[in-house]
């Protein structure tokens, strides 16, 4: 239920300097068709597009990250939630067949659903589901940390927070009542239907201060993960990390959902969403997101330079790296005692 930091998104691009274009006619070569007007406008259409995609044009330094609009925001965020919440389904599917059928024994019922959910999680941060869901993030506390570092504007931020809580909350309700009616023809025991409200087993403090930890770790490491890994690994690094921060934490404060919008589509859904208690709960996990977020960006800002009395990090580079940068140097010029005479 952690929301993708890993996704393709689209900047804002400035057009070429009027030095660059083109000027004069343009020469067809001999026997090449003439092109007409309506090739004209679908070359010119795939120029754009492919322009818009950062392909022949370079990103502004001071420009903004693009979001998912709110519909694909809210679409996404159901659609999330929903397969999200099907784990549960799988694990007592898969269990009984890898013993029944493949002959495995005391298949571990936990290693099992961490299984699953870095599978999931690995689809959801993945770049193919990046892409179609228009870089949707899928969690109001990442809005709130690119609010924070200064991507994404207040009203940015708020429609897409709104859009991932009332998405979560609708794909939430729709496994709920899609388990009620499927589950019974496909499992017949050993399974509980119905989403449980969500509750924080260490209370208020200990659970708060549990999300924000997890959540500003998580954020912290989606940082740096591209640098460490690649861009190409790093959505599926980002997926083993958070499974390694559940394992840890072994939901004894929070279960380190780190998504405030799953938390609350849990009480929504489960029927306990207007008593004091269900406030409190609600109120924690946000709380504790809150917090990392807010940590993860102090630390970026910090990291860039921007506090007072910090200088900017200096990103390590490899060793291939720099022996490219020697080998590609421009050599110094040689001096005129030592250069050699040129034979007769």
């Amino acid at each position: 239920r952690l929301a993708p930091l890993w996704f393709e998104s689209l900047e804002p691009l400035t057009s070429p300097a009027p030095s660059s274009r083109r000027t004069g006619p343009r020469l067809v070569p001999r026997g090449h068709p003439k092109r007409g007007p309506e090739d004209v406008r679908s070359l010119r259409f795939v120029s754009n597009h492919v322009i818009a995609s950062g392909i022949m044009a370079k990103k502004p330094t001071n420009a903004r990250k693009r979001f998912a609009s709110p519909r694909a925001e809210f679409l996404s965020a159901a659609f999330m939630s929903f397969w999200m919440n099907t784990i549960g389904v799988e694990l007592a599917l898969v269990r009984p067949f890898l013993e029944n059928t493949l002959g495995f024994t005391n298949v571990d019922a936990q290693g099992l659903f961490l299984a699953l959910l870095f599978t999931h999680l690995c689809f959801f941060f993945g770049p193919f589901y990046g892409k179609k869901s228009r870089g949707a993030l899928n969690n109001p506390a990442v809005y709130f940390l690119f609010y924070l570092t200064g991507d994404a504007d207040a009203a940015t931020a708020s429609k897409g927070a709104l859009s991932a809580v009332f998405g979560t909350i609708v794909g939430t309700f729709a496994y709920e009542k899609t388990s009620r009616v499927v589950v019974p023809f496909i499992i017949t025991t050993g399974f509980s239907k119905g989403i449980v409200p969500a509750v924080a087993a260490g209370g208020s403090v200990l659970g708060a201060a549990s999300e924000a930890t997890v959540a500003f770790l998580n954020f912290l490491f989606a940082g740096v993960a591209p640098r460490l890994v690649g861009d190409s690994m790093a959505p599926y690094a980002g997926a083993f990390f958070y499974v390694i921060t559940v394992v840890i934490e072994k939901c004894r404060y929070s279960c380190g959902f780190m998504n405030p919008a799953v938390v609350l589509a849990t009480h929504v859904v489960g029927g306990d969403v207007f008593s004091t208690d269900a406030a409190k709960h609600v109120l924690t996990y946000a709380t504790g997101a809150g917090l990392g977020a807010i940590a993860a960006a102090a630390a970026k800002a910090v990291a860039d330079g921007k506090v007072p009395g910090s200088k900017p990090a200096k990103h390590a580079t490899s060793g291939k790296t720099k022996a490219k940068k020697k080998a590609t140097a421009t050599p110094a010029r040689v001096s005129a005692r030592t250069r050699k005479p040129k034979a007769a």
